[in-house]
């Protein structure tokens, strides 16, 4: 999968080099295509967000099944 997807300490660093307010995981426990267990996912993310400083809100995950309204007339969007 490394050729389609990145892993949640990449996905963190292109966070950071984009200069994006927010991101969102997406698809991650969806499949079980890759080597790590499908729960994995969030908590590398939020294990990667601490070392970079940055806050889970910035850069969320989404349950699977729940929705989130995003305003794009929001100065934080």
């Amino acid at each position: 999968m490394k050729y389609q997807h990145v892993d949640p300490e990449e996905a963190v660093r292109i966070h950071t080099d984009v200069q994006t307010k927010k991101s969102m995981a997406i698809h991650w426990g969806t499949f079980a295509l890759a080597n790590e267990h499908y729960l994995e996912p969030p908590v590398k993310l939020n294990e990667a967000l601490e070392r970079f400083g940055l806050n889970a809100e910035d850069f969320f995950v989404l349950k699977h099944g729940e929705s989130r309204y995003l305003n794009t007339d929001d100065e934080n969007f």
